[in-house]
């Protein structure tokens, strides 16, 4: 049980208390015969022996300080009234005598000069006025800053995506979004998937959108599980990685894949970091008829693929959505067979806690419908392989 000491206040040059309406100086408090239950010095004692004592450990606890001690304080100080000041604080004269004998507990030292009317602080209590008002603002800044970010966060939605996806797919995704919760502040994490599953986990973003295959082979590229995993998701796009070649003199591909190749064939892939090249390197441990690949360069960005592609340096595994263009145009050619594609779901994952209104709203209009971002078209190309 808590340990409560009981102890007297040390008292300002002169006290005064309430009787009968009128003030008596009193020194020193302690002898103090009024048995007015409104004495400011008997109720100064009783908020001693509540503000202070022991802890459970039986070290002396310090009073503790209220903020609004220091809200009384400064009306005190604004209208030298204490009548005026308890108004001013909407609170009996009463309470706020009570209060400021608990202010000048805390402090140990008397905080307003009794003896001159109007009232005026001491210099003691101009000194905790000037610091007390710097940690309201403060305080209230604070404060302020808190909700406002808060508030920001529900009106906000925060998505954690792969690099590519956020070149390819969120700026056909993000006009569908607009139209369908109307204006809202969206904002891209752009990493690797771990490093987005990790914002996730810590919850500084709302959602993760990465690629995922049919079989979800691609959490077997990490040797720890992702945070996404056993979480929700839905499917909001496709994407296909095809393998190709910058075209030779006859406009077929330069690094051809296929099966009847007996040279090796220089191959452009992705760092071991990155979601990509977990589907690529599982496609090409099911297919052993393929060439010899000799890995003669790698990087975690698609697009820094394409352009070692395009220069003609090997083939490799890309986006349909990063490509397309290249393709009708003949700047690049499918090599292999068109089994060698690798055709992946975009999904977005959201965790097991309620997120903020509006993050709530995407995940319910996402679930009830069934829209989907589709591949390009690239149809009306010059076919060789049917891609």
């Amino acid at each position: 049980m808590q340990a409560v000491t009981q102890f007297h206040l040390e008292p300002p040059s002169v006290q005064r208390c309430r009787r009968d309406g009128g003030y008596c100086d009193i020194l020193p408090p302690c002898q103090c015969g009024c048995q007015n239950e409104r004495c400011s010095i008997r109720m100064g004692r009783r908020q001693a022996v509540r503000y202070s004592g022991t802890d459970a450990t039986g070290a002396e606890r310090r009073d503790m300080l209220d903020i609004r001690w220091l809200e009384d304080l400064a009306a005190i100080a604004e209208t030298r009234n204490l009548t005026r000041a308890a108004e001013l604080r909407n609170i009996g004269q009463s309470g706020l005598s009570r209060r400021l004998q608990s202010l000048e507990h805390w402090a140990g030292v008397s905080l307003i000069d009794r003896r001159k009317s109007p009232i005026e602080l001491t210099e003691a209590g101009q000194h905790l006025l000037a610091v007390g008002t710097d940690v309201m603002g403060r305080l209230n800044a604070t404060k302020r800053a808190l909700r406002e970010d808060q508030d920001e966060k529900l009106r906000s939605i925060r998505f954690a995506a792969p690099h590519i996806l956020s070149v390819t797919f969120f700026p056909k995704w993000l006009p569908a979004i607009q139209t369908m919760i109307g204006p809202t502040r969206l904002t891209i994490l752009s990493d690797n998937l771990p490093s987005c599953c990790a914002s996730f986990e810590e919850g500084s973003v709302d959602f993760v959108v990465c690629f995922m295959d049919r079989g979800n082979t691609l959490f077997r590229g990490l040797a720890s599980p992702l945070s996404i995993e056993n979480c929700q998701s839905h499917v909001i796009g496709r994407e296909r990685l095809v393998p190709v070649s910058a075209p030779g003199k006859d406009a077929q591909a330069l690094h051809d894949l296929d099966s009847g190749s007996l040279k090796s064939v220089s191959y452009l892939g992705y760092s071991s970091e990155c979601c990509l090249g977990w589907a690529v390197d599982h496609r090409l441990a099911e297919a052993p008829s393929l060439p010899r690949l000799n890995r003669v360069y790698e990087n975690s960005l698609a697009d820094g693929l394409r352009s070692m592609t395009l220069s003609g340096l090997g083939v490799s595994w890309l986006p349909l959505s990063t490509i397309y263009q290249d393709i009708l145009r003949g700047h690049l050619v499918r090599t292999g067979a068109a089994d060698l594609d690798i055709d992946l779901m975009i999904r977005i994952y959201r965790p097991q806690r309620r997120l903020g209104r509006r993050a709530e709203e995407l995940w319910s209009q996402l679930t009830s419908q069934s829209d989907i971002v589709e591949l390009p078209d690239v149809s009306h190309r010059p076919q060789r392989s049917g891609l």
